[in-house]
């Protein structure tokens, strides 16, 4: 699968495990080898009326963002190491993402 058709698929699955109406939802994702040891660490909220509320992200999603995890961006060898992922409610998608780059 393609890194943008597992974009839109983690979004979907964002989107659709809140119940109320949302104005943007962010996601950080961090999964690098820190001083030898891995390190796996992630953050999810959405804001609704200006007001910033935690996400817990489905078991889905998370398999989603595994897989978003293994893609690399066109024409990089290098993995990434972070990620910044943002939806507003018009359905736009932001994807900031840190790159390893090994010497």
């Amino acid at each position: 699968m393609e890194m943008i058709d597992l974009q839109n698929e983690f979004a979907t699955r964002l989107a659709s495990s809140i119940k109320s109406p949302w104005d943007e939802i962010r996601v950080h994702y961090e999964n690098a080898v820190l001083y030898g040891e891995s390190r796996e660490v992630y953050s999810a909220s959405f804001r609704s009326n200006g007001v910033e509320h935690d996400l817990d992200i489905s078991l889905e999603a998370l398999d989603v963002l595994l897989k978003l995890k293994q893609c690399k961006p066109k024409n990089q060898q290098d993995e990434w190491i972070w990620f910044e992922f943002f939806i507003d409610k018009a359905g736009s998608i932001n994807l900031i993402i840190n790159i390893l780059i090994r010497p």
